[in-house]
C-alpha cells in the first residue's frame, strides 16, 4: 500500500504540509493535490527521460510536481490567470537575492504611496526594508474601467482594499525585470484571494462579510517572503512549457517535437456540474487585467470544455461526436425528462441535457486530438468525478469517458477509486475516480 493509499478519505484531496512549497503560491480551489501526481509518476514508472503532459493543467500541480521529480513537462490551460500561475511556478531560474531586493523596493514604495494618499495601515508593522532600488510614489491610481467592474461579482472586494491592491499593482508593474515582475504579480494574486477580497470557497464561490479595511504591507510582504524562501530551498530540474489553449483542439498548440513524444498524462478535466470555473478566479483575473470586459470573459469560456450552463453557447456542436453513444445520450434524455416532470423552465435548467452531450463530445475531441502525440504504451491518468448535479441523475463519468477512449483506440487499464465525496444536493457519497488508460 502506497503512502497515498494510507491517507484517510477526508485527507486524500488535501495538500499536505510537506508539499506546500511552490504549489501553494496560488492554487485553484477545485484542483487535486501534489501527492496524487507523485503517486502516478511512481505507478507508471516515469523517468527523468520521459515527458509528462497535463492538458487541463490549471495552476500547474502536475508540471510543478514533475519538475520537483526531475521530469520535463508540458501543460495546457484555457484560463489565462491559471496559465500565468503555471508559468510563474514552473520558471526555474529565479535569483532569490534579486527578488529580496525587489521586495524591499515594493515595500518602501507602498509606504511612500500610502503616505501620499493619507492611508494609515491598521496595526501597521513599523519595520522597513532598505531598498537598493529607488522607490516610486504612485500619484494617480488607474482605476478599474466600467467594463471591468461589470465583470466582478458584486461585493467581492471593498473600496479600501481595492485601492491598496491597485497601488501594489502599479508598483509591481514598474519593475523592469519581467521574471521578477511576474513573480510578484502572482504573489499579489494570492494576496487578493487570501487577504483583500470578500470571497469564500465552498460548494460554490460566494461573498463573505465585507472588509472595511485590511493590513496590507505586512501581509503582502509575508506572502512574497514565503515564495522567495521556496525558491531558495526547492530544487526544480527539467523543463516545463505552459501553453494557453483549448484542450479539445490540441493540434493547434502542440509542437512537432511532441509528436509521439508524450510518455505520461496526468490530468483532471472540469467535472459536469453547475460550477462556473471562471467565477472562482474572477476577482484576481479582473484586478490583474487578465479579463477587461464581458467579451473577453466570453472568449475564455468558449475555450473551456462545456461543463456548466454558463458556458454553453448556441453555436456549440460538440454533441455530434457522441451521438452514437447510447449510454451518454440516454442519461441526457433522462435529465431532460426529469426537468419536464418537475416543470423546471429556467434558461439554465433547459441547458442541463445539452451540457452532458457537449461535455462528453468535447472529451471525445480531446482524446482524439491527443492520441497522435502519445508515445507507444503511454499511460494516462484522468481524475474525474461522478456527478448528480442535474436533477440528481447519476453521471458515472469515468465509465463513460472510458467507453469513449476505447472507441478511439485506447486501452482501459483500470478505474481506481481516488476518494468518495458528498453530493451537494443529496449528501450521498459518490465516487471520484482515476481512469487509467494506455495507448495501444
Amino acid at each position: 500500500m502506497t503512502g497515498v493509499q494510507k491517507l484517510e478519505n477526508s485527507k486524500r484531496n488535501k495538500i499536505q504540509a510537506y508539499d506546500l512549497a511552490i504549489h501553494d503560491w496560488y492554487q485553484f480551489i477545485l484542483g487535486y493535490p501534489p501527492h496524487l501526481v507523485r503517486h502516478y509518476i511512481e505507478k507508471f514508472g516515469v523517468s527523468k527521460y520521459d515527458i509528462v503532459f497535463d492538458p487541463f493543467c490549471g495552476t500547474g500541480t502536475t508540471p510543478v510536481e514533475a519538475l520537483k521529480n526531475g521530469i520535463s513537462s508540458y501543460g495546457l490551460e484555457a484560463n489565462p490567470i491559471a496559465t500565468f500561475a503555471s508559468k510563474v511556478k514552473t520558471y526555474t531560474d529565479y535569483d532569490p537575492d534579486l527578488l529580496l531586493e525587489y521586495l524591499a523596493y515594493i515595500r518602501r514604495s507602498m509606504e511612500s504611496s500610502y503616505s501620499n494618499y493619507g492611508i494609515v495601515e491598521p496595526q501597521a508593522d513599523l519595520f522597513s526594508y532598505k531598498a537598493r532600488f529607488c522607490t516610486i510614489k504612485v500619484k494617480d491610481i488607474i482605476n478599474l474601467t466600467e467594463s471591468q467592474l461589470q465583470v466582478i461579482p458584486k461585493g467581492f472586494i471593498s473600496p479600501k482594499p481595492l485601492l491598496k491592491v491597485l497601488i501594489i499593482k502599479e508598483i509591481i508593474r514598474s519593475i523592469e525585470n519581467k521574471d521578477a515582475r511576474d513573480f510578484f504579480l502572482l504573489a499579489l494574486a494570492k494576496f487578493i484571494v487570501k487577504e483583500a477580497g470578500n470571497v469564500r470557497f465552498g460548494p460554490e464561490v460566494g461573498r463573505t462579510k465585507p472588509k472595511s479595511d485590511i493590513e496590507s504591507i505586512h501581509s503582502f510582504t509575508t506572502i512574497a517572503e514565503i515564495m522567495i524562501n521556496d525558491v531558495q530551498k526547492t530544487k526544480l530540474t527539467g523543463q516545463a512549457q505552459i501553453m494557453q489553449g483549448d484542450a479539445r483542439s490540441l493540434d493547434k498548440y502542440m509542437t512537432r517535437e511532441l509528436v509521439r513524444g508524450i510518455n505520461c498524462v496526468i490530468t483532471s478535466p472540469p467535472y459536469p456540474n453547475e460550477k462556473d470555473y471562471t467565477r472562482s478566479t474572477r476577482l484576481e483575473s479582473v484586478l490583474l487585467d487578465f479579463i477587461r470586459n464581458k467579451r473577453e470573459l466570453r472568449g475564455i469560456k468558449e475555450n473551456l470544455l462545456r461543463s456548466n450552463s454558463r458556458n454553453v453557447f448556441v453555436s456549440d456542436n460538440d454533441s455530434r461526436y457522441i451521438s452514437s453513444f447510447s449510454s451518454i445520450t440516454s442519461i441526457a434524455q433522462e435529465v431532460e425528462n426529469r426537468r419536464l416532470a418537475l416543470n423546471k423552465t429556467s434558461g439554465f435548467e433547459r441547458h442541463y441535457n445539452k451540457i452532458i452531450l457537449h461535455y462528453f463530445g468535447g472529451l471525445y475531441r480531446h482524446l482524439k486530438t491527443l492520441r497522435p502525440y502519445l508515445a507507444r504504451n503511454c499511460k494516462l491518468a484522468y481524475v474525474v468525478g461522478d456527478q448528480m448535479s442535474f436533477f440528481r441523475v447519476l453521471i458515472p463519468t469515468a465509465e463513460l469517458l472510458g467507453e469513449i477512449a476505447e472507441s478511439l483506440g485506447y486501452r482501459i487499464k483500470e478505474i481506481e477509486l481516488w476518494r468518495t465525496r458528498a453530493a451537494t444536493a443529496t449528501k450521498m457519497q459518490i465516487n471520484e475516480n482515476v481512469l487509467i488508460l494506455e495507448k495501444k
